[in-house]
């Protein structure tokens, strides 16, 4: 019994000593995997290169000169968390339709600046819910996954309303008023 004893002293001693020199060590590993799993998770997952995903419509021919980073997970759509029924229209920045400064919206964003430089027309003003400013919002039926954010208000009288923020008159006439659904993401 005093040998399994003694044995037992020497190994408790050497882990104690093993543990008290890489203690540090042991901890980073463990906070990384407990507080980023993704990374710890990411040699596991398969990357498809650009080169070999499906042609979108339009497109076609495949892309080759794009690098791929091996290592990083293709981003999923979202499944959304609300999908309502709203009526859809689209507005300008032109003063009419708007207060005394027509570029800037309600969250200090200048769209048309925003569009000169990405040529993007992503940006609706509703009062639904009084969601934040920067939700994200999706109209399947109209747009497919283009995804919007929200960055301006509308007239308090206009609740089961969205505007979409677009660059020329003539296209938010054609565009007109909708009925959709709108998802929530």
């Amino acid at each position: 019994m005093k040998k399994i004893h003694k044995n037992y002293r020497k190994i408790a001693k050497k882990a104690t000593l093993f543990i008290n020199k890489y203690w540090p060590i042991f901890m980073l590993v463990f906070m990384l995997n407990f507080c980023l799993p993704h990374l710890a998770l990411a040699k596991n997952i398969e990357v498809m290169p650009i080169s070999q995903l499906p042609l979108e419509a339009g497109r076609t021919e495949v892309i080759k000169k794009i690098p791929t980073l091996p290592g990083l997970p293709i981003i999923e759509i979202k499944d959304p968390r609300w999908t309502v029924n709203i009526a859809v229209s689209a507005y300008n920045s032109l003063p009419g339709q708007t207060d005394s400064t027509p570029c800037i919206t309600a969250s200090n964003l200048d769209v048309c600046e925003r569009f000169e430089k990405l040529g993007e027309e992503d940006v609706i003003a509703t009062n639904f819910w009084r969601l934040p400013f920067g939700t994200k919002v999706r109209f399947p039926d109209l747009f497919g996954d283009k995804i919007f954010t929200i960055e301006d208000r509308m007239n308090r009288r206009y609740n089961q309303t969205a505007d979409i923020w677009m660059e020329e008159y003539s296209d938010a006439k054609k565009f007109g008023r909708k009925w959709t659904q709108m998802e929530i993401l």
